[in-house]
């Protein structure tokens, strides 16, 4: 590769460390390339993408780096995900339901490194309109109770003289 390209690809990296609001890493090993396709474009799809890039570059790129030699043996490629739902990592969980084997390695976010269980637990969780429906219909339902509760005494009521009358 040319000087001028991997500097290229380190100006590349250094912006996404910057912008990106999260990142996993993956194992490329035992992922055919038609799966590795198919995770890039459902990242694509989710404001995410999914990067192959040499370790020399990643460390020249970003020195304070969260990972070691020793933690990243084997190839491996990014999922980078750029909003704040974190909707690319959802992708993990797609490739899991296909039963495609992915091997997480870790991740980061928040500025807190992560561990391959924790990667998981992002992707599980429910998405921002999820949780914001959830919500919702726990601080509506007391409401509604209570407008029952309220309301019950009047029908009945009404019901009874209804009853008298006929």
């Amino acid at each position: 590769m040319r000087k001028e390209k991997k500097q290229k690809i380190i100006t590349d990296l250094k912006q996404k460390f910057e912008t990106s609001s999260a990142y996993a890493l993956f194992s490329l090993l035992n992922l055919s390339a038609e799966n590795l396709e198919f995770l890039r474009r459902e990242a694509k799809k989710n404001s995410g993408l999914v990067q192959v890039v040499k370790k020399t570059l990643v460390y020249k790129s970003n020195p304070e780096f969260s990972f070691s030699d020793e933690e990243l043996k084997e190839p491996f490629a990014f999922l980078w995900s750029f909003d704040e739902d974190l909707k690319a990592f959802k992708v993990l969980n797609q490739i899991k339901k296909q039963e495609i084997e992915i091997k997480v390695l870790g991740g980061y976010f928040a500025k807190r490194k992560l561990t391959p269980n924790d990667v998981w637990e992002l992707a599980n969780l429910p998405s921002k309109e999820e949780l914001l429906a959830k919500l919702l219909s726990r601080l509506n339902s007391p409401l509604f109770h209570l407008n029952l509760t309220l309301n019950s005494p009047l029908k009945n009521l009404i019901l009874v003289l209804s009853a008298i009358k006929k």
